[in-house]
């Protein structure tokens, strides 16, 4: 299945073509030029694993969590490209993506894994994964708390791994827990391909009208109109 992915949930950011044995991706770089950059990447990599953009079977995207822009761009990118060639579409979460990656490079799937975003102002978005055949990983109800009260929480000897990591390794396994490494912190397209590939082979798909972004946070907008409200 000729597969485009996108990741724009974190500042890194990066696409992937995958068919068959083929993947190509290339990474996008600050998350102030996603947009810019974002469908010259695409052709590229498309370009490169033997196909037009226009030839694609299936689009990937993370749908969340991340950073607002960074999630909009990537997302609303996927719908077009869905709706406008007739593609299939599905958004992953990145917490699965995550989850994935860690497995694989650590061959952590016997225990659930404890895997944390940064949400800003001192939060992390926490949620724990555990592997659940057939097609990965099930991910259980995420919380929004304090990065002091989500080390604290943490059941002892956990295995973490997560974007929360980057900035709060240190203060983790001081904690006696389990780090992933590094390379499994964040969503990559690649890993979003290898979790959206077989769920669109069984017949999955997202709606391009009714995809959207799961984002860590309400908008500051949206706060103020709560507490403007209330």
């Amino acid at each position: 299945m000729r597969t485009l992915a996108i990741d724009t949930s974190h500042p890194g950011g990066s696409v992937a073509a995958c068919h068959g044995g083929t993947v190509c991706s290339r990474i996008l770089g600050e998350a102030g030029g996603h947009s810019r950059l974002l469908a010259e990447r695409l052709t590229a990599v498309a370009r490169e694993a033997g196909w037009e953009v226009a030839d694609t079977q299936l689009v990937a995207v993370v749908r969340g969590p991340g950073s607002f822009t960074g999630l909009r761009v990537g997302v609303a990118t996927a719908k077009a490209l869905a709706w406008a060639g007739g593609m299939r579409l599905l958004g992953v979460s990145g917490v699965e993506v995550v989850a994935r990656e860690t497995a694989r490079l650590t061959g952590w799937d016997d225990r659930p894994l404890q895997i944390a975003f940064d949400a800003g102002r001192g939060e992390v978005y926490a949620a724990v994964a555990t592997a659940d055949d057939p097609f990965g990983w099930r991910i259980g109800p995420a919380s929004l708390l304090s990065a002091a009260d989500w080390i604290a929480r943490l059941p002892p000897g956990s295995r973490v791994t997560g974007p929360a990591l980057e900035p709060h390794a240190a203060a983790v396994a001081s904690a006696g827990h389990l780090l992933a490494p590094e390379a499994a912190w964040f969503p990559a397209a690649v890993a979003v391909a290898a979790a959206a590939i077989p769920r669109a082979l069984s017949g999955a798909a997202d709606d391009p009208h009714t995809l959207v972004p799961d984002y860590t946070r309400p908008s500051y907008a949206d706060e103020r109109r709560v507490s403007e409200a209330g």
